[in-house]
């Protein structure tokens, strides 16, 4: 199957604080497979979280290495083969945004996948 030509942009934090748009790596895309959007699949929810808009969330950082193996392990979790993760761990930016402390590579799974909203837990 061909890899969609869309272009995928999501919100990072630069080193300087300012928040930009960066352009998902479309390499990195084409070996990802795409996960349902039930978070109850991948995730552990028997903490107190909160289902939290992916538009309203930062990514700290977005490591290849790190897209791929949540990938795999989202993929395995969802079959029972490994355990679920925790959610996300997220700080405020103000301004009704989150900055991802724990989860970068998780979060970039779901926009991949075209996910609307994705669990976490405040700091």
């Amino acid at each position: 199957m061909k890899a969609e030509e869309i272009s995928l942009r999501y919100s990072a934090l630069r080193p300087d604080g300012a928040i930009v748009e960066i352009e998902f790596n479309q390499e990195i895309a084409a070996s990802l497979a795409r996960l349902p959007d039930d978070p109850s699949l991948y995730f552990d929810l028997s903490e107190p979280h909160l289902l939290v808009p992916l538009e309203q969330l930062v990514n700290a950082r977005a490591r290849e290495r790190g897209i791929v193996n949540a990938n795999r392990h989202m993929v395995a979790a969802a079959k029972g083969s490994l355990e679920k993760r925790k959610p996300l761990t997220v700080q405020s930016l103000g301004n009704e945004l989150w900055l991802v402390v724990d989860g970068n590579s998780t979060l970039l799974n779901a926009r991949h996948s075209g996910w609307r909203a994705i669990p976490c837990c405040m700091r």
